[in-house]
């Protein structure tokens, strides 16, 4: 197995040590992320507070869409130039898209900084003011708001690094974000809620600022010591390279969120925000064990844009079936999960917290496997620049998602019926694209045998 597996890499080491620095650096991001929670559970006291803790978070993550996806443009555009040795290209690019970035940032805050006083943010959340009062909601959003608007242009670095074939910085800088919280956690005493908000709040701008402002000044210091944005290498033609790409992959990021990233809040108007939890419970257990076969996809999509721009189309096939076989017995592992889950949860977070149901359980399965499924369609298909299955059917599951989701909460009255549709809209997406995205591998294997 191993040797068959160093056969499908041989042709990039880099790949490899990737793939091994994500299950060493991720993995430890993955074991601070499961003892954050009761972590949190115990700082906040109750459900209802980390449940809106959790469901501030999940909704101002939704500012990150404004990237225009300048970053994901970037992504695929600069291994090309790198591959070519064309320094001046890569500097050109990254200034462009930094430029371009900083420009929309500032646009957005002081939009953001306008709506965010003027929105009734108890009725947004499902909480009564007599529980908080809305001047606090408003102000513990504006300072998560402020530090998602730095974070999106620091982490244009991300993008960066992946060209470069350096994920394994990547995974480390998703490390240390849970890790301050996690310190923090252990040495901030718990007290009223408003202020256990608003603590948070901070912390959360500091946590996911800090390690990307250091990397930053690395990169450009080090690894691109000559390559720091300037305004005078700001290209137009660059925005025509970058958008291209990015505006497909804003579109299918901005799906992918609604499917991904509104669960808390449709639970939380749909049921109440308590349900949050038990939802985060569920969803962090088989999401682990499913973050094992996205690990090893981290260094993926940025490896296929290589390989392309080499017409290494055999390796891209070799693969693209390995990984849709790595999920495939990811599905088995999470089967073997459910009938030890009362133990998992009981020693995780105690008892009492949440009742395990193994209808629940085996939703989060299938609902994790179609997740671990969009990795790996999507690493492929983007890497390749591939979108128009992924268009089509991705628009068709964000329209059916929320839909879906009222009928199967009404119908079912548990907040399960969320992760039941989560999975009915993913699924014609992740079965099809195989077919397609092998048939279009196909022919460029063979126009390649054929020049």
């Amino acid at each position: 197995m191993l040797k068959r597996i160093s056969n499908i890499f041989d042709h990039n080491r880099q790949v490899i040590k990737n793939m091994l620095g994500a299950f060493l650096v991720k993995g430890a991001s993955l074991v601070v992320s499961l003892i954050l929670l009761p972590m949190y559970i115990r700082f906040f006291n109750d459900k209802t507070s980390l449940g809106l803790w959790y469901t501030i978070l999940s909704v101002l993550n939704w500012v990150t869409l404004f990237d225009l996806g300048l970053g994901h443009g970037l992504r695929n555009k600069l291994p090309m130039a790198i591959e070519k040795k064309d320094m001046e290209q890569v500097k050109s690019l990254i200034s462009t898209t930094y430029g371009l970035m900083l420009c929309i940032a500032g646009i957005i805050l002081i939009i953001g900084e306008i709506v965010i006083i003027r929105l009734n943010w108890n009725k947004i959340f499902n909480v009564e003011d007599t529980v908080i009062s809305n001047d606090i909601l408003a102000h513990c959003v504006q300072l998560v708001f402020w530090g998602i608007i730095i974070s999106t242009v620091l982490k244009i670095v991300t993008s960066i690094l992946y060209a470069m074939q350096c994920s394994a910085i990547v995974n480390l800088l998703s490390l240390f974000p849970n890790v301050i919280i996690l310190i923090s956690l252990c040495i901030i005493p718990s007290g009223t809620l408003e202020m256990n908000l608003k603590i948070m709040s901070l912390i959360n701008v500091c946590a996911i600022n800090i390690p990307y402002l250091i990397c930053s000044w690395f990169v450009f210091k080090f690894l691109l010591k000559d390559n720091f944005p300037s305004v005078s290498f700001f290209r137009k033609n660059c925005i025509k390279d970058i958008f291209s790409i990015g505006i497909s992959l804003l579109w299918l990021q901005i799906v992918f969120m609604v499917i991904s990233s509104v669960n808390e809040l449709i639970i939380s108007n749909f049921t109440t925000s308590d349900y949050v939890v038990e939802y985060q419970i569920y969803n962090k257990i088989f999401k682990t064990v499913g973050m094992l076969v996205s690990l090893a996809l981290t260094p993926i999509w940025s490896a296929v844009t290589k390989a392309q721009a080499q017409k290494n189309f055999q390796w891209i096939k070799k693969i693209y079936r390995f990984f849709l076989l790595a999920a495939a017995a990811c599905l088995l592992l999470e089967l073997c999960v459910i009938p030890i889950l009362p133990w998992i949860i009981e020693c995780w977070v105690g008892k009492d917290i949440v009742k395990v149901h193994s209808g629940y359980a085996l939703a989060f399965v299938f609902s994790n496997t179609m997740l671990v499924l969009h990795s790996v369609n999507t690493s492929i298909g983007n890497g390749l620049s591939y979108f128009r299955v992924q268009m089509i059917w991705m628009t068709f599951a964000a329209l059916v998602f929320i839909p879906l989701s009222y009928i199967f909460v009404q119908s079912m009255g548990s907040w399960i019926g969320v992760v039941i549709a989560n999975t009915l809209s993913l699924m014609p997406y992740e079965l099809l694209a195989p077919v397609f995205t092998m048939k279009l591998l196909h022919k460029k294997c063979n126009a390649v045998k054929c020049e």
